[in-house]
């Protein structure tokens, strides 16, 4: 999709259809000067279109002119960002239906035109998505689109623009089926990146390196396992580490899941997904940050030389964990990441994307996320980033109740505390990984892909959400506008 810059008369414009949206009591002398262009007012007495929220209308061009597609925005004082996604992404849906290849939309005009910019050439991005690669008929996408301003906006475009195609890129290596989305793809996808130094680990390194979490998971997987690290350099501070769970498929090993949705588990790696997709925005948009990002990536099967339940690892860091379940992999192959990056990086934050426990889903639901922390400071700091965004999270308590839960026998701790505070359990696991560094758990398993309860909006499609990647990319400009950073 070409997005782009536009301004003068809207009429001459080379688009297949306008898209404006329209508040009650309009204002803008730039819409009010359309409407009037299109002979609105007759086509409102007879329609009785108002411009209340929902509200649709479609007026025909004349001659070489756009069709004009107009929504209600409603009243203009409780118009939000949240808002304006979901009537534009819905708009865009149906235009996308239209089979329309080109459209130029013309902004709220509610708070100012760089931040609407960025917000719609992301919003069109997410919404024509459509994972289609493996379909013999693919429905139409929507090629060109233009984002209407009397200013200079191409900048803010440009950079939703990135954040837009980083966030498909999550979704893409979300979405793919573990056969083809394996530890070497995401690789492949990596070494692309520009400005960015990849390290790659293997069976042979974790053996070394004494990393048992990631190397009992990969036992009996078919793929090679793998663990990116890469490194954008992009200031000399203390770097931010970013490390995503990767587990290209999980069958929960010998603790085998149940067949039921089963097909869902190749989604197991949308923590690494958004960490590949943050690592692509940063790099293209030349942020001046410090960044680390880390993946484990693995399959977890089952076989004659699986781990077993009983086993008794020891990760890089040399903390001991039993297993109790070997479908509580992910926090194993996160051990050792963090513990990795924590001791190579000296981060001046840490931060772990995962989909974790179905707790966090039974607790937040499929539309909100986890966050747990050791550091109160780190996480209002991520949750004022979220405001920022669609991603919705919510803090969960990390107290010493939940670390006393996990206490083993045999070992220093146990890979499971039983289902009660599964989700907390969890992130204290962690929590043995990251040293002293400030650092935020993000437990993401309901909110990475649309699930049977989802309460889905228009620009979040079918399977793979991308949740996570914008969050990160919020939080890293943050940190180089420097009201983001920890350092001191």
């Amino acid at each position: 999709m070409e997005i782009k810059w536009e301004s003068g008369d809207v009429k001459e414009k080379r688009y297949e259809i306008l898209l404006m949206g329209v508040f009650q009591k309009e204002s803008s002398k730039v819409k009010t000067k359309i409407l009037k262009s299109y002979g609105f007012s007759k086509y409102s007495e007879k329609q009785k279109f108002t411009s209340e929220v929902k509200q649709t209308a479609f007026i025909n061009g004349e001659k070489e002119s756009p069709n004009l597609y107009l929504i209600g925005l409603g009243d203009k004082a409780k118009f939000n960002d949240e808002m304006m996604r979901i009537r534009f992404s819905h708009a865009i849906s149906k235009i996308k239906k239209m089979r329309m290849s080109s459209m130029l939309i013309i902004p709220p005009e509610k708070s100012d035109a760089e931040h609407e910019a960025y917000e719609l050439s992301y919003l069109a991005l997410m919404t024509d998505y459509d994972f289609n690669r493996y379909k013999s008929r693919k429905e139409e996408s929507i090629e060109k689109v233009g984002i209407y301003s009397a200013s200079d906006v191409s900048k803010s475009i440009e950079l939703g623009t990135i954040i837009g195609e980083a966030t498909n890129l999550t979704k893409d290596l979300g979405n793919m089926p573990s056969s083809i989305g394996t530890p070497t793809h995401f690789e492949n996808v990596a070494r692309g990146f520009s400005g960015v130094d990849l390290k790659v680990f293997v069976r042979e390194d974790f053996i070394k390196m004494g990393m048992g979490g990631i190397e009992a998971v990969s036992r009996a997987a078919k793929e090679p396992a793998k663990m990116l690290v890469m490194e954008y350099k992009g200031s000399d501070q203390a770097p931010v580490l970013i490390v995503g769970k990767g587990i290209t498929f999980d069958s929960g090993g010998i603790s085998i899941k149940s067949s039921e949705g089963l097909e869902e588990m190749k989604f197991d790696k949308c923590g690494a997904a958004a960490v590949i997709g943050s690592i692509s925005a940063i790099s293209r948009a030349g942020l001046k940050v410090h960044v680390v990002g880390i993946t484990p990536l693995t399959e977890n099967l089952p076989g004659g030389n699986a781990y077993k339940p009983g086993d008794i690892l020891t990760h890089y860091n040399g903390v001991t964990s039993e297993i109790i379940s070997t479908d509580a992999e992910g926090r194993l192959v996160l051990a050792d990441a963090l513990s990795y990056g924590v001791k190579n990086y000296d981060p001046t934050a840490v931060i772990d994307l995962a989909t974790l426990t179905g707790a966090c889903v039974v607790a937040l639901g499929n539309n909100i996320g986890g966050v747990m922390t050791n550091s109160l400071d780190l996480q209002q700091r991520i949750l004022d980033a979220s405001k920022k965004t669609w991603e919705k999270i919510w803090p969960l308590p990390l107290d010493d109740d939940f670390k006393e839960q996990i206490k083993s026998e045999v070992a220093d701790i146990k890979n499971t505390g039983g289902r009660p505070g599964g989700a907390e359990t969890a992130g204290a696991f962690l929590s043995n990984f990251v040293d002293t560094k400030p650092w935020v758990h993000l437990d993401i398993a309901g909110t990475a892909w649309t699930q049977s309860k989802t309460v889905r909006k228009g620009y979040i499609s079918r399977g793979a959400t991308g949740f996570g990647t914008r969050l990160l990319f919020e939080y890293l400009r943050s940190c180089e506008k420097g009201n983001g950073s920890l350092d001191k």
